[in-house]
This record gives C-alpha cells, sequence and structure tokens, in this order.
C-alpha cells in the first residue's frame, strides 16, 4: 500500500508548483503585455537508481517557452503607447544594463530624458543603445517603430526622426521568461537576437491586455483544491487498508 501513498503524496508536493504559478498569473492580470511561460504538465514516471524501483513519482514538467499569442488591444490614445503586432517584441535595458525583451508598450519620458517603460526600464534604439528625444517636443511612434518629435510652439513643424525601436521578430524563435519578468532565447544569455523572417510593426495609441484571465484561473484554482481534496483521501484511505492488513498479519 507503501507504494500508492508515495505516489500520492509526491503528485500533492508536485501539484504545490502548479499553485504557486497560478498565484502569480493571478498578480499579472491588470499588467500590459504580461505572458504566460510556465505553463505545466503533471507527468507520473518511474523512479530510478538508487532507493525504491517500485516506486513512482509524480512531477512537473514545463516548457519555458513564452506564449506570445497575441492578447487583446486596449485603446489609451497616448502617442508612445504601442500594441506590438504578431510575433514582435521591444528590447528593452534590464538592472544589469543588458538587452531583454518584453510585450510591454507603455513608454515615457523618464526623470533623466529617457525613454523607459513605466515600469521604469529603459527603451532601446536598434542599435542596443538608450533613446533620448529633444526636449520639451511631441513624440509619437510610427507603425515602423521609429520614433519621432515635433515642436509643439510651430503650427506646421515637420516630425524630426529621433530613433528606431529595437524591435525583433520572435514568431519563429523560442523565448523563454527570466526572473524579473522579461524575455531572453531560450538557452542563450540575455541579450540582442536575430529575429526571423516576418516584418515587425506597432500599433500606437494601444497597449496589450494581459494574457492572463481571472475567471480561468480560477476555474483552474478550484479544480487543483478539488484534486487536493481526493489525494488526500486517497491517502487516508491507503492508510486505513494498511493499517488492516497489518492487524490482519498479526492475527495469523
Amino acid at each position: 500500500m507503501d507504494k500508492g501513498i508515495y505516489t500520492a503524496v509526491a503528485s500533492i508536493n508536485s501539484q504545490r508548483m502548479q499553485e504557486h504559478n497560478a498565484v502569480h498569473e493571478l498578480a499579472n492580470v491588470s499588467t500590459a503585455g504580461f505572458k504566460k511561460a510556465y505553463q505545466m504538465a503533471l507527468q507520473t514516471y518511474r523512479v530510478d537508481g538508487d532507493g525504491f524501483k517500485t516506486r513512482y513519482l509524480a512531477g512537473n514538467t514545463e516548457s519555458g517557452v513564452v506564449d506570445l499569442t497575441p492578447g487583446s488591444r486596449i485603446a489609451t490614445g497616448v502617442a508612445t503607447d504601442i500594441y506590438l503586432n504578431d510575433g514582435t517584441v521591444l528590447g528593452v535595458q534590464n538592472n544589469e544594463g543588458v538587452p531583454v525583451f518584453t510585450r510591454r508598450g507603455d513608454i515615457r519620458v523618464n526623470q533623466g530624458g529617457e525613454l523607459a517603460l513605466v515600469s521604469g526600464q529603459l527603451v532601446l534604439d536598434n542599435g542596443g543603445a538608450p533613446i533620448v528625444p529633444p526636449a520639451d517636443q511631441l513624440l509619437s511612434i510610427s507603425d515602423e517603430g521609429v520614433v519621432y518629435a515635433s515642436d509643439p510652439t510651430q503650427e506646421a513643424a515637420e516630425p524630426q526622426e529621433v530613433a528606431r525601436l529595437m524591435l525583433r521578430d520572435a514568431s519563429n524563435v523560442e523565448l523563454e521568461k527570466m526572473q524579473d519578468g522579461f524575455f531572453k532565447v531560450r538557452g542563450q544569455p540575455a541579450g540582442d537576437f536575430e529575429g526571423g523572417g516576418e516584418p515587425v510593426s506597432v500599433s500606437s495609441g494601444q497597449l496589450e491586455a494581459s494574457a492572463a484571465k481571472a475567471m480561468d484561473i480560477m476555474v483552474g484554482m478550484i479544480n487543483g483544491v478539488r484534486s487536493f481534496e481526493m489525494k488526500m483521501k486517497l491517502v487516508k484511505e491507503l492508510g486505513d487498508l494498511g493499517d488492516t492488513n497489518n492487524t490482519l498479519m498479526r492475527l495469523v
């Protein structure tokens, strides 16, 4: 009977990882451009090596690949907000000064006069350098990711190109999410990468909603609680059955 108990308890411990993932997604329901990357599947396999070779262990296998399925569009009307179309990702600078990628598009001018996300990371140009637009200018971003600046004091001012955003096509590239929530090429250190063959583009005045849906997460958590209760009941029943067997053995 201990074989069944071993497998059930291992499955309960493994399920905790899925619960942690669900809580993480629930906390990012309102985060613009949030993408799922920790989809997990519960898989049971036979234990090899030293120990109980007749035991089975339930473990989580995670893909780790960022799901770039486009989310819904949120119209903001802000000229520097961008929705990254199809498999396009935006290059920003992380806390270590290394280029990483994201689907966030809430771009603003920070206190240092540089373009940055609302979360604070600097937005990079196509060459990997921070973008510093002219002060006191009206900024706009074209569908190709070109940042333009125009003088608000001139009625017929011609917009001047400031920089081109670091946009890469990741439609045929496997990206994985790092602990800070940003993306890098799977199996490689953080940094720039050569995009695929699909064209990159953005839509200004819009943001991408989070891929995490509160209703789906709550349903999954409820199913997880039910699964946990069933496993605990199974452990108890197997334990009781084992005690009964031990009693019968003593009577023989």
